[in-house]
């Protein structure tokens, strides 16, 4: 199903789309060679044969044009006829799902029941139900709310919609931060992607969460809403606690606020795990400075996996703002690091390898970024780290 969903976004998808489309899959058995060949091969596949009219037919043409057949339209008009107009409240076993349509219906129904427990792509709370065989009571989906899902890009942010995929809101990233895109690569599979939300990975406060260091290095807010009530606070005053949240009873995330890209910015996110694909992060660091020529004007740097919740570097980043960005910055800045977060050890990494890694990523990112350095393409970007 991954190399079909390649098959049909893709006109002879090279290796390293192939490894992304592939990333979900763990295979044991088959091993990847065979099936790389076969996604290699889907270039040269003959469009009659495959019955180009319908659904089994490419979906790129050989001039970059996308096909959709009579059967694909008549089958997306199926699906388009499906879609509610009022909220869908499912009850069973003592069970409710509630779905509403619009930002009014999900407003009122975390007012109505401010326990319940807000889900969007479910990418991690259907694994509370399948892996951990947990009781989740009332369920609020954020699925179907149309206003949630939108992506609007302004003079001064880019708001993401709580609702909005995560493939949609990296897209939109891509053009302002396209330093970012390897980083989002990494980021779970492309069926993760397609299905869970920004705004979930937010919510969520996981201090392993892969967006929140690179969103709070950017200076991104969440916007909260609760009735009619809505506030916008800094990302990194979101996180309180271990998995403790700013959001209270009946609130819920409507959006997340990205500023558009400053003058003079160098900006790297660096993601270490024991794999490339589908790891969860031992230390993940996002740097970003605003430079005018040699001088810090400003520093935000944020990292994850090595503190109970997602935090900025504040001391390391008073030791560079106001600085020159030399050799000699950096390496005292990358002495703060170490020193800045009390990491834990557990099987990801040992505390003192954190400590480490966060040093030398400092000391990297002036490798990439110092006056000495040649601007970084995204293929060195992607080879450094292999």
């Amino acid at each position: 199903m991954s190399l079909f969903g390649l098959y049909k976004n893709a006109r002879a998808p090279s290796r390293e789309a192939a490894d992304d489309a592939l990333s979900g899959n763990l295979c044991r058995c088959t091993g990847y060679r065979p099936i790389l060949a076969a996604a290699e091969r889907m270039g040269a596949i003959d469009a009659q044969a495959c019955g180009a009219t319908g659904w089994r037919g490419p979906g790129v043409a050989a001039d970059g044009s996308r096909i959709v057949s009579a059967d694909e339209q008549f089958l997306a008009s199926q699906l388009d006829a499906l879609r509610r107009d009022r909220t869908f409240v499912y009850e069973g076993e003592g069970q409710r799902w509630i779905a509403p349509v619009d930002a009014d219906g999900l407003a009122a129904a975390c007012a109505a029941d401010p326990d319940a427990r807000i889900v969007a792509g479910a990418t991690d709370v259907g694994l509370w139900i399948t892996k951990q065989h947990r009781d989740l009571g009332t369920l609020v989906s954020t699925g179907a709310v149309r206003e949630l899902a939108l992506v609007r890009a302004g003079s001064d942010a880019i708001e993401i919609g709580a609702a909005a995929t995560l493939a949609d809101a990296f897209d939109a990233l891509d053009g302002d931060y396209p330093e970012l895109a390897e980083a989002w690569q990494r980021f779970a599979s492309v069926p993760i992607r397609n299905a869970g939300t920004l705004g979930g990975n937010v919510a969520n406060g996981s201090p392993i969460g892969d967006s929140m260091p690179a969103l709070i290095a950017l200076g991104a807010e969440v916007v909260l809403r609760k009735g009619s009530t809505v506030r916008a606070i800094p990302l990194e005053d979101f996180y309180l606690a271990y998995q403790k949240t700013a959001r209270v009873p009946g609130e819920f995330v409507a959006s997340v606020r990205v500023p558009r890209r400053a003058g003079g910015l160098a900006l790297r996110a660096y993601k270490l795990s024991k794999r490339r694909d589908q790891d969860i992060s031992a230390v993940f660091a996002a740097f970003a400075l605003v430079l005018d020529g040699e001088r810090i004007v400003s520093a935000r740097i944020a990292c994850g996996g090595v503190a109970a919740t997602p935090k900025r570097a504040v001391a390391t980043e008073a030791t560079l703002a106001g600085s020159r960005w030399t050799a000699a910055t950096a390496e005292a800045a990358a002495r703060a690091l170490e020193g800045e977060f009390t990491p834990i050890d557990d099987m990801r990494a040992s505390a003192a390898y954190r400590r480490r890694a966060l040093g030398n990523l400092m000391r990297r990112l002036w490798l990439e970024t110092g006056a000495s350095a040649p601007p970084a393409t995204r293929v060195e970007q992607v080879s450094a780290t292999r």
